[in-house]
Parts: C-alpha cells; sequence; structure tokens
C-alpha cells in the first residue's frame, strides 16, 4: 500500500530553536499549501516550548504518483496528525496519529513514531522549513519540492483516520487508546458505534476490559473547558475487531514497567555514564498501590505511578532530605525528581523504556 510504503521511507528533521525568525528555504507559494504560510515565530511556537499546535503543510513528491498533499500537526502533549493525500484520480486523504519526539543532537532530529517499526526524521533547514532526507540520512537530489513549511493549520484535519487500538466500554464512557503512541480518545458515534459497543460485551471480557479493534472514524474537534485548550473525540464510523488474544503497545508497555527493577542511563537525552551504585538512580512501579520510587543519587524518592494508556499522568515526586557533599549528584537527583513528578508518555526501543513529553525525551531506562 502506499500509506506503509510512505511510511516505511525515513525522512529526518533538524530543528533551529528560534522564538522570532523570519521563515526561510525553499519558496513556496502559499497558493500550495492547505493552509496559510506562517512567517514569524512568537513565544511558544518553537518545538521544545510548543504550547499551541504546530502546523507543516506542502507536496511531497512520491516514485509512481503526482504528489502527496501532506499536513503535519504536532501537538504540545507530544503527539502528531499526519493527513495524506495523493494527487491522482479521486484519491481521498487519510489521518494517523502517533507521537513525536525531538532529540538534543547538534543537529536536533524530530521523529515520528506510528505504525512501523522505523521511525519517519524531517530535517529543518530554515526556522520554519522542514525538508525529507533519504532512509540513510543524506539529502536527496530531485527537481520536486521536498519541502513542508510552517502553516496555521484548521483544528479540523477533515478526513478519516485510521486508528488500531483498545477500545474500552464501562459507566457509560467509551475510549479508545490508539496502539500508536497510546494516545487516547473519547469514543462516539451513531449506528457503528452501538455495534462496536455489542462486540465488546460479546467478548464477554467483564467490565472495564479492553478489545483490540482497527477502526475508521473522523477525529472531531471542541473547546475544551478551559480557554484555550480543545479535546478531541474520535466518531467511529466503522471498525473490525482484531483476535481479542491480541494487544497493542499500551498494555505491554505497562506489563514491562510492572516487572524488577529500571536504572536511569540517560537524563534529558543526555547519557549520564557509568556510576558508583549507591550513585546511580532507580526506578521499580508497584501498580496496585498505585506507587513509583527508587534512589535518585543522594535520596531516596517517591511518587505515584498513575498510567492512562501510555501516560503517566503528573504527579509530584518526593525526596528525602539527605545532603550530599557531590554538587552533581544533587543536581542531578534534583532534575530527576522533576521529570518523574512532571508526568509525560511512555514507549519501549527495545528492552529500553523511554519517559517524553511534549515531543522531548526526558528519561531512558534499562533493565537493572
Amino acid at each position: 500500500m502506499r500509506t506503509s510504503r510512505l511510511f516505511s521511507s525515513r525522512l529526518a528533521l533538524g530543528f533551529l530553536v528560534l522564538l522570532t525568525s523570519v521563515a526561510c528555504g525553499a519558496d513556496v507559494s502559499s497558493a500550495e499549501l492547505p493552509g496559510e504560510r506562517v512567517r514569524r515565530l512568537e513565544a511558544g511556537d518553537s518545538l521544545p516550548s510548543l504550547t499551541r499546535p504546530a502546523g507543516f503543510a506542502g507536496t511531497l513528491p512520491c516514485a509512481d504518483c503526482a504528489g502527496i498533499e501532506t499536513w503535519l500537526v504536532l501537538h504540545p502533549d507530544g503527539s502528531y496528525r499526519l493527513r495524506e493525500r495523493y494527487l491522482e484520480g479521486n484519491a481521498t486523504a487519510s489521518v494517523r496519529v502517533g507521537r513525536w519526539s525531538l532529540s538534543r543532537d547538534s543537529v536536533p532530529v524530530v521523529a515520528l513514531y506510528g505504525t512501523d517499526s522505523v521511525p519517519r526524521r524531517f530535517a529543518m533547514t530554515g526556522a520554519l522549513t522542514l525538508r525529507t532526507l533519504a532512509r540513510d540520512g543524506s539529502p536527496i537530489e530531485s527537481e520536486q519540492p521536498l519541502e513542508l513549511v510552517r502553516v496555521s493549520m484548521p483544528s479540523d484535519l477533515q478526513a478519516p483516520a485510521r486508528i488500531r487500538g483498545e477500545f474500552r466500554y464501562m459507566a457509560d464512557a467509551a475510549t479508545l487508546v490508539s496502539c500508536e503512541g497510546g494516545i487516547q480518545f473519547p469514543v462516539a458515534g451513531d449506528s457503528a458505534f452501538i455495534r462496536l459497543q455489542r462486540a465488546h460485551r460479546e467478548q464477554n471480557l467483564g467490565t472495564g476490559a479492553a478489545i483490540l479493534v482497527d477502526a475508521v472514524g473522523r477525529l472531531q474537534v471542541r473547546a475544551g473547558a478551559e480557554e484555550g485548550t480543545q479535546v478531541e473525540t474520535f466518531v467511529v464510523d466503522s471498525f473490525a475487531v482484531v483476535n481479542r488474544r491480541e494487544a497493542c503497545e499500551a498494555t505491554t508497555v505497562t506489563a514491562y514497567i510492572a516487572i524488577g527493577d529500571w536504572q536511569l542511563g540517560a537524563l534529558d537525552g543526555v547519557r549520564i555514564g557509568d556510576l558508583a551504585r549507591e550513585q546511580q538512580p532507580t526506578l521499580r512501579f508497584v501498580l496496585s498501590e498505585p506507587t513509583m520510587f527508587g534512589h535518585a543519587g543522594c535520596n531516596r524518592w517517591t511518587g505515584r505511578a498513575v498510567l492512562r494508556g501510555l501516560t503517566l499522568a503528573p504527579q509530584p515526586a518526593a525526596l528525602t532530605m539527605k545532603m550530599c557533599a557531590d554538587s552533581t549528584v544533587m543536581a542531578r537527583e534534583k532534575r530527576y525528581a522533576e521529570v518523574m513528578g512532571g508526568g509525560g508518555w511512555w514507549r519501549l526501543e527495545g528492552g529500553e523504556l523511554v519517559l517524553s513529553r511534549g515531543g522531548l525525551e526526558l528519561a531512558r531506562f534499562w533493565r537493572r
């Protein structure tokens, strides 16, 4: 399929941290874009400090078609929405959801985690311009435009959304947790929604249990209770129940973090190196209580482990009050407690457990 072919291509994105800048890069006419072009960044619009959705749009080439109209929306919570439409015949657009992360390399990289094991990547050639790269990260020689530029995006992506995820229905509340990053959506709809509830009951798994489904629907956006916030609901149009013994990554991560001890390998994207055992920050979960705790380097720390899908809800972490002579250890454990108390979302990379927030990798763990 062309969509999976596109997802399997590796792209890269380097980011320039600019709060106010004039767009540079390829000259792409706003008439070619599905949205008004943004020419300056304002406070809160840079990716490391993103406070509202950031949209990019343009037409990307493909090997055997006229091009792919592409919208990419990065959300502050670390999720993205990708809308694609092939410019041939009467092809319809489709929307996919997933998680994005921002590296802290000398040339920062944005990676999109979705249905493929290999993330898609983009490189920013200007403050507001993304350029596609080859699978190996090298530039692509092409006479066709390869850029997406920053645009003001409408809230409604206006295309069918395809989501594989875990569907739960209990106490008149229905939710769908996507396998592509554990993003949770309230679920609504008409006849298809009623059939989905019936399919859930027919599995005889008990109240609150999940069934894995492939669903097609629409992402309906409305204003949230707080000013400036939005609430997304997945309105289901059709679905297929997957083998009920299968589960998506949200369940896998929960199982992984519940077993054994973890040790911190990197903080804020920086490897911490080899440490003496008494200085090694650690992590353990007790999901039945729910708590998480460990050693921070000098002091012990503890906090609540409230998980919603792959999301760790923000809950303050507490440290004991012991003072250590090494100021580096003290500074690291203070930051570690801030990270673990600030919440975020989990993903697995091989046997490593990664905590991110707002698209930034905060902490990386491996088995102790």
